[in-house]
This record gives C-alpha cells, sequence and structure tokens, in this order.
C-alpha cells in the first residue's frame, strides 16, 4: 500500500469511488460494491477513512486496483451531506452514509454523487462514486491510518440493530 496520501494538488479529474465497510469485508466484497456502483464507468480513484486505509483486504483490494487512494478524517467525512442516511453509520461514524461522504470529500469542491452508495452481496461494502466540477480540491490527510482510532466505520453486526434492519453505511 502507498505510505501517504496524494495532496490536494495532486488530485486527477474524474470519478472517485468511495467506500466504507465492516472489518470482515473481502477483496470480493470491494469488487462487487465497486462494480455496482460504476456500472462501467472509469474510476480513477478510490478513498476511504483515514484509520480504514491499512485493512488488509482493503489494501489488496487497492493494490489490485492500481488506483491512488485518498484518506479522508471521520472530521471531514462528518461535514459532507449525504443523499443516504443510515441510522448504523449515522451511529458509528456521525455521518449518514461513509462511502458517499468520502467519496465527496475526496472529489474536492463542486463534488457531486452520481448516485446513492450501493452495497455489496455480502452487506460487508458500501461504495458510493462522485465527481469533481472544479479542479478545486479539498484538503484531506495523508493516507498513513491511524493506528490508534477503532475500527469501527459498521457496527458489528451482532451489536447492532440498525445493522439487522439492514441499514449499514
Amino acid at each position: 500500500m502507498r505510505g501517504t496520501g496524494r495532496s490536494a494538488a495532486e488530485r486527477p479529474a474524474g470519478v472517485i469511488a468511495g467506500f466504507g465497510f465492516r472489518t470482515g469485508a473481502s477483496v470480493q466484497s470491494f469488487e462487487d460494491a465497486l462494480a455496482q456502483a460504476a456500472q462501467g464507468r472509469e474510476v480513477t480513484a478510490i478513498a476511504t477513512l483515514s484509520d480504514k486505509a491499512a485493512t488488509p483486504a482493503f489494501a489488496a483490494f487497492l493494490r489490485a486496483t492500481g488506483l491512488p487512494l485518498y484518506c479522508v478524517s471521520q472530521a471531514e467525512a462528518r461535514r459532507m451531506d449525504t443523499v443516504t442516511h443510515s441510522p448504523g453509520s449515522q451511529a458509528a461514524r456521525q455521518t449518514g452514509s461513509v462511502a458517499e461522504a468520502v467519496a465527496l470529500a475526496a472529489a474536492g469542491r463542486g463534488a457531486r454523487l452520481l448516485g446513492a452508495r450501493v452495497i455489496s452481496q455480502d452487506r460487508s461494502a458500501t461504495c458510493a462514486l462522485a465527481v469533481s466540477e472544479t479542479s478545486e480540491a479539498r484538503a484531506s490527510e495523508t493516507c498513513a491510518p491511524d493506528k490508534t482510532t477503532p475500527d469501527t466505520t459498521i457496527p458489528d453486526k451482532k451489536t447492532s440493530n440498525a445493522f439487522n434492519q439492514g441499514e449499514i453505511s
């Protein structure tokens, strides 16, 4: 995995795929969510929360894509207006959808979602696509994950009533 993130000035123009996911998500979870969200569109970069970037399956998925990774702080993700409003995501990360929030934050100023987030068939990963209408991007953190932050993007299914009702970020 890349040791550092990209700066706002280095952001490629194009479509950013944002991901939210459970710790147990697999490479196949990410591939499935991306395929559903992209629907043939060319994705130019991937984004997730800073404290999730080094999760082994996500790191393997990222390496397989060869795409640049943008890490977004939880504080930045909270500031994004999302289309989806998942109670589970709201409780865990204070945003309606982690995938939508990180895609928007990474795409930068003037970004818009290309649709609501999609959920992988195994319900372990979510993906949303965003595109920026301007070259002015938001600043995001480097991709050095914060090892001290608990890994809680999506609550554990045994403890989350929202998850059991099918609502995840």
